[in-house]
């Protein structure tokens, strides 16, 4: 399998390259207002308003860090969510020193032994000579609250209380 890798603060981690559309360079977003703080904001890409989504932030709650080698990796929405047509909607996601390209036997990569609810995307691990390589689950990614928030069907207004949610999770459990 052909795997596009970056860091998540010192992390490696990568998507297949199936699930990559395409990866472009780092742009200025125009925020949201009020957005979860992982979201950066939108932008347009090839005439569509995508949103974007910093990976360091969802994974470490830390900002990324703007450098040379920082990207915007494309993903299809109709990866995350099969109801949606191929080519449609696109999400950024934006990535610290996305490099590589590296091909790698599927037998090496293995159940990394956890389940962790808050980050289900998190996928199988390969040791590699640069440390370990997590895959994300781009089909994980995006739960179906926040989904409904950043791809909202055509006339769903996204409701306060939804980005309070999202914002908030803790203050809204047991309502």
């Amino acid at each position: 399998m052909l795997v596009l890798t970056f860091m998540v603060g010192e992390f490696l981690y990568g998507f297949e390259a199936v699930n990559v559309a395409e990866v472009v360079p780092p742009v200025n977003c125009k925020p949201l207002p009020k957005a979860p703080g992982f979201v950066s904001g939108v932008f347009n890409y090839r005439g569509r308003i995508s949103p974007v989504i910093d990976l360091p932030r969802l994974a470490l709650d830390k900002p990324s860090v703007s450098m040379m080698s920082s990207r915007i990796i494309m993903i299809d929405i109709a990866d995350i969510n099969e109801e949606c047509e191929r080519g449609s909607r696109y999400l950024g996601l934006r990535a610290e020193k996305v490099t590589d390209m590296v091909k790698l036997s599927d037998d090496l990569f293995e159940s990394p032994g956890v389940d962790i609810p808050d980050a289900p995307w998190l996928g199988r691990v390969a040791k590699m000579e640069r440390g370990m390589l997590q895959l994300i689950n781009p089909a994980k990614l995006l739960d179906e609250d926040l989904q409904r928030i950043l791809f909202p069907e055509d006339g769903h207004q996204v409701t306060e209380r939804e980005v309070e949610e999202l914002h908030y999770p803790e203050k809204n459990m047991g309502d």
